[in-house]
C-alpha cells in the first residue's frame, strides 16, 4: 500500500468519527478560538458567523489596499469543476473528503492565493464578480451550524501541510496516477514521487496539480499557513444567495491584517510620537550603537528619550536594544532613568508577561559579564511597574 493508499485510509477513519471531529479538534488552535472576555471563557456563547467577515471580506480589496495591509494576491491558474462540486482537503490526509452540500454552476473558475508573513494566508476560487452580501461556513454532508459555539469551526483537518480545492473527477484521476505509479520500481509515496516535482517551482508552496497528462482534471495545491490544523472555508453569497467566492482561511490573517501583530503594535506606538521624538529616537539608537554614552545621556537628562521610547529601525524600545546589544553602561544609565523591567506588550510573545532580564537570560547568545550584573541590581530595586521619567509614553 502506497503512502498516498495509507494516508487516505487514515482520512477515511477521520471522517468515520463523525462531523464534531473538525469542530472538537478546531479548540485545540488558537488562532481559530474565540468566544472569550478578557480572561474568562464565554460559557455557550452561540456560533457567530460573522466573526471572520474581516478577513474574509479583504479578498475583495485593491491590490495596494491588500499590500498597505500586508498581503500580496497571487492567480493559481483555473480549476475545472465540471461537475460543480467541490472538495477542500488536505489532497495526501483526507482525499476522499465529501464535497461541500453547496455546488456551484459546471465551469473553469479561477484559484487565487493571499500571502501574507511569508505564506498562504487564503486561498479563494472565484465564481463571479461582485461583492458578498454576507459570508457562509461551507458544510459537509453532516454539519449543522447549530451545532456549533464561539469559536468553534469546521474545517478540515491538515496533517501534511497542504491544502486544496478539487473536484471528484481530479481526486479520481490523482487516484489512478497512484494506482499506474505503485507498479514503478522503486516508488515511495505519492508527495515525494509526484506531487513535490511540480511544486518545486514554488519553493513547494502551491501548484495547479495535473495528476494525468491525458486528463483534463487538476487540483489546486497550497500550503497550508503556519502548516498542520484545522481550516474552515467560507461562501461568499451574494443577496440572492448565489455563491460569488469560496474562501480557506489558513489563521495567518488577523482583523483583516497580515502583517505580523508586533509589527502593527511597533507602527502604533511610532505613530503616536510627534516629528520631533521619531528624530530624537533616531539620534538616541544612533548614539546608543555608537557608545555614544554623552549623547544618550544627554537626551536622558533632557526628557527627549526615556528607556521605553520605540526606535522604528529596531522595532524595539531603547531599554531593549541596549540588552540585545549588549551595552552594559547604556543600560545602567536607561535603569537610572526609571526603566521598568516588564517589557512592553508589542515586545512580548505569547500570553506569557516577559522581563526585560528574563529577556536577557533567554538570549542564545549569552549577555556580558557587565551587562548581566547591571541586570541583577536592577532586579534587586527595580519595580516592573516602575514607570520612565519625563516623556509620556504611547
Amino acid at each position: 500500500m502506497s503512502d498516498l493508499s495509507r494516508r487516505t485510509v487514515l482520512g477515511l477513519a477521520a471522517a468515520a468519527v463523525g462531523a464534531g471531529l473538525a469542530a472538537s479538534l478546531a479548540k485545540l488552535f488558537p488562532w481559530q478560538r474565540a468566544g472569550r472576555d478578557g480572561d474568562q471563557p464565554v460559557a455557550d456563547a452561540p456560533y457567530d458567523a460573522r466573526a471572520n467577515d474581516a478577513n474574509l471580506s479583504v479578498t475583495g480589496l485593491t491590490d495596494d489596499a491588500l499590500l498597505a495591509r500586508g498581503i500580496t494576491r497571487m492567480a493559481l491558474g483555473a480549476l475545472p469543476l465540471p461537475g460543480g462540486a467541490v472538495i477542500a482537503a488536505d489532497p495526501l490526509v483526507q482525499p476522499d473528503r465529501q464535497p461541500f452540500t453547496r455546488r456551484v454552476a459546471p465551469g473553469d473558475y479561477p484559484v487565487t492565493l493571499y500571502r501574507a508573513q511569508h505564506r498562504v494566508a487564503l486561498a479563494e476560487l472565484r465564481f463571479a464578480d461582485g461583492t458578498p452580501a454576507r459570508w457562509e461556513l461551507a458544510l459537509v454532508p453532516g454539519q449543522d451550524v447549530a451545532t456549533l459555539k464561539a469559536g468553534e469551526i469546521f474545517g478540515y483537518p491538515v496533517d501534511a501541510g497542504l491544502g486544496c480545492f478539487m473536484d471528484p473527477a481530479a481526486r479520481a484521476a490523482m487516484e489512478r496516477r497512484d494506482a499506474q505509479e505503485q507498479k514503478r520500481s522503486g516508488y515511495s509515496n505519492y508527495y515525494d514521487d509526484v506531487l513535490a516535482d511540480d511544486l518545486k517551482d514554488s519553493n513547494l508552496n502551491w501548484v495547479m496539480h495535473r495528476p494525468l497528462p491525458d486528463d483534463p482534471a487538476r487540483i489546486a495545491v497550497f500550503s497550508s499557513g503556519w502548516g498542520d490544523g484545522v481550516y474552515a472555508s467560507y461562501w461568499g453569497l451574494d443577496v440572492a444567495g448565489r455563491p460569488l467566492r469560496l474562501v480557506t482561511d489558513f489563521g495567518i490573517i488577523e482583523n483583516g491584517d497580515g502583517r505580523d501583530p508586533r509589527h502593527i503594535a511597533v507602527a502604533a506606538a511610532l505613530a503616536a510620537l510627534s516629528p520631533e521624538q521619531r528624530r530624537d529616537s533616531e539620534r538616541g539608537y544612533a548614539a546608543l550603537k555608537a557608545d555614544d554614552l554623552a549623547t544618550v545621556s544627554a537626551l536622558l537628562d533632557a526628557g527627549r528619550i526615556v528607556p521605553e521610547t520605540p526606535i522604528e529601525e529596531a522595532e524595539g524600545t531603547f531599554t531593549f536594544e541596549a540588552i540585545r546589544l549588549d551595552k552594559p553602561e547604556a543600560l545602567e544609565r536607561l535603569v537610572r532613568h526609571g526603566a521598568p523591567t516588564l517589557m512592553p506588550p508589542y515586545l512580548q510573545i505569547g500570553d506569557e508577561r516577559k522581563t526585560y532580564p528574563a529577556y536577557a537570560r533567554d538570549l542564545t547568545a549569552p549577555r556580558s559579564p557587565q551587562l548581566l550584573a547591571v541586570i541583577a541590581a536592577w532586579e534587586r530595586t527595580g519595580s516592573p511597574d516602575t514607570p520612565s521619567r519625563g516623556q509620556t509614553q504611547p
